[in-house]
């Protein structure tokens, strides 16, 4: 039975932060902000519909940057 390289170093379904890329990264982002900005409006009594116009224009500026600022490219062979 074949088996890959990360079976035989033990790192079977863990990434490596070589592997993590960009857009993993945008894809992160977005949600840790929307969580961060539920936890600040909370500790700071802001209202949530602060808090969630803000996230969701961090959101927004991350999104537009990784879509039409760095858009992701083909790679070539």
């Amino acid at each position: 039975m074949p088996r890959s390289d990360n079976a035989r170093s033990g790192r079977i379904g863990l990434q490596t932060l070589d592997s993590v890329s960009r857009y993993d990264l945008v894809l992160a982002l977005i949600p840790v902000v929307f969580l961060l900005s539920v936890v600040l409006g909370h500790l700071l009594s802001v209202p949530f519909r602060t808090t969630l116009v803000g996230a969701s224009a961090v959101g927004a500026l991350v999104l537009l940057d990784a879509l039409f600022v760095n858009p992701p490219v083909r790679p070539t062979q």
